[in-house]
Formats: C-alpha cells, sequence, structure tokens
C-alpha cells in the first residue's frame, strides 16, 4: 500500500516540476511576434503548419 502511495506522490512531484509549454512553443502573447508598420505576422492553424513554428513573418514593401 505504502508502495503505491509513494508512487503516487513521486509522480505528482515530479509532474509539478514539468514545464507547461515545451520551450519551443509558446502559448502567451507576449513572447510571440507582433505585425508592424514593416512587417506582417501570419498565423497558421495547427493543420496547415509545415514545422514546429505557429506564424510566418512577411516584411512588407
Amino acid at each position: 500500500m505504502y508502495y503505491k502511495l509513494f508512487l503516487l506522490c513521486f509522480a505528482l512531484l515530479l509532474s509539478a516540476c514539468a514545464t507547461k509549454t515545451p520551450p519551443a512553443r509558446c502559448a502567451d502573447v507576449s513572447c510571440r511576434p507582433q505585425p508592424d508598420d514593416h512587417q506582417l505576422v501570419i498565423w497558421w492553424q495547427p493543420d496547415l503548419r509545415t514545422g514546429v513554428a505557429d506564424s510566418t513573418q512577411v516584411t512588407l514593401p
């Protein structure tokens, strides 16, 4: 019984230390690229992405 309780506590402790999102991805708007006067940011739907990036920056003339 104590073995199962120990494993449960260990799993909970380990999951609390895990990052919420992978470092390569950003779920917060503050760390995503923002458009400005010289760049347009295109946000891709998950089924249209060709890689890990969820956006493309296009330079405007």
